[in-house]
């Protein structure tokens, strides 16, 4: 859930990062849900992002989340989660900062904060602000396949000393039979100063209905130290 909740404003349904920003004044709006069963127990994660285009090369986001979680031992526990804040800066690429060259991989850095809005005691929050850097790298192959790489570096400060978590991220996506119609599918995990290293696999799909609205499902399964986790995920996206 931390994965979840942390990386959701990456384009849905996937975990991965891409390198587009939202157009000066533009505004989005994603919903999504995203239903987990484990070995632990069954958790339900409902998400609200506001995006908006500062400029053509930023953008500002910030994640709402509500969780609900179903332990198969012990209460269970609903509520709101950490608050997300984050800023897309495009580096390379259409519209970047040090480099406009189309030819260029897209590159975009991303800083981000945690707020511990979510209550630690019920396990809905990490209780503790923790601060964020991603880079994410975007390429067009054969003018279809949109390929996508992410390294990140998440630190939660705890007393005197830092808790480390590195995330890493691939993934692919192209038409299926219409432009409209995109199939992908990615790997993404953690390395976790705690010594564990969940690994997950995610397929999916995005719908564009219009050039404002686009829905999405997809359908992730935890690989590696993940307690068998399978994840359903849905989501919408309105732009303006």
């Amino acid at each position: 859930m931390v994965v979840s909740a942390s990386l959701c404003s990456a384009f849905p349904p996937f975990r991965t990062e891409d390198a587009g920003t939202t157009p000066q004044g533009g505004f989005g709006v994603e919903f999504g849900n995203a239903f987990t069963n484990s070995d632990n127990g069954k958790e339900n994660l409902t998400t609200l992002t506001l995006i908006y285009g500062i400029a053509d090369w930023i953008e500002a986001d910030m994640d709402f989340a509500f969780l609900t979680l179903r332990p198969d031992s012990g209460k269970d526990e609903s509520g709101f989660g950490d608050i997300l804040i984050l800023s897309k800066i495009k580096i390379f690429g259409e519209n970047g900062t040090l480099s406009s060259n189309e030819l260029l991989p897209g590159l975009v850095v991303e800083p981000s904060i945690s707020i511990p809005t979510g209550d630690e005691d019920k396990g809905l929050g990490l209780g503790e602000t923790r601060l964020g850097l991603l880079l994410a790298v975007e390429k067009t192959f054969w003018g279809t396949l949109d390929g996508r790489a992410n390294l990140g570096y998440f630190a939660i400060k705890l007393d005197d000393d830092y808790e480390d978590n590195f995330f890493y991220g691939f993934q692919i996506d192209f038409p299926f039979f219409t432009e409209r119609f995109r199939l992908g599918s990615e790997l993404t995990g953690v390395f976790g100063s705690d010594g564990t290293n969940p690994l997950f696999s995610l397929t999916g799909f995005v719908f564009q209905i219009n050039d404002t609205i686009g829905l999405n499902v997809g359908l992730e399964f935890g690989l590696k130290d993940a307690q068998s986790s399978v994840t359903g995920i849905v989501g919408v996206t309105f732009g303006f």
